[in-house]
């Protein structure tokens, strides 16, 4: 596995069959900020990639779209960084987009292989900048910048 890998692989997300072929059977698949999790079922995320292929900008799902930005690994195992961006939908993560702002966040996913597939895919995205993008009041206190902090 290697950077133009990672590629095809985010690439293919708008077509879950062409996803799927990326993914070993008995995969495990967690996405941790979005409670998505598929133990042994890849007929269930093959229905949590459906979102991604969507093409209508007015069915309010969203038209989604991937960058790998850097990747970190081997034919074992790898991290790979990535951009997910989204227009025209009503929410994202759950949460109302009033307006369809386009909205993107930052994450990784960290991959297990075998045989040339994903045998476990551990997903973390940034989900702070994506509560502000869409209006919500959120701070981020950078504590450690704070003298006065014991």
């Amino acid at each position: 596995m290697n950077f133009e890998w990672a590629k095809q692989w985010i690439n293919s997300f708008v077509d879950v069959d062409a996803a799927m072929e990326y993914y070993a059977d008995d995969c495990d698949f967690r996405d941790f900020p979005l409670e998505h999790i598929f133990l042994n079922d890849k007929a269930g995320l093959a229905r949590a990639f459906i979102p991604f292929g969507n093409s209508d900008p007015e069915n309010g799902r969203g038209i989604h779209s991937f960058e790998v930005t850097e990747f970190r690994g081997d034919e074992k195992s790898a991290i790979i960084l990535w951009r997910w961006t989204a227009r025209e939908c009503d929410s994202f993560f759950g949460l109302p987009n009033p307006g369809r702002a386009e909205i993107s966040t930052v994450g990784m996913s960290y991959h297990e292989y075998r045989d040339g597939k994903i045998v476990r895919e551990y997903v973390h995205s940034d989900q702070i900048h994506v509560v502000q993008a869409l209006g919500y009041p959120v701070s981020i206190p950078h504590y450690w910048n704070d003298q006065d902090f014991a």
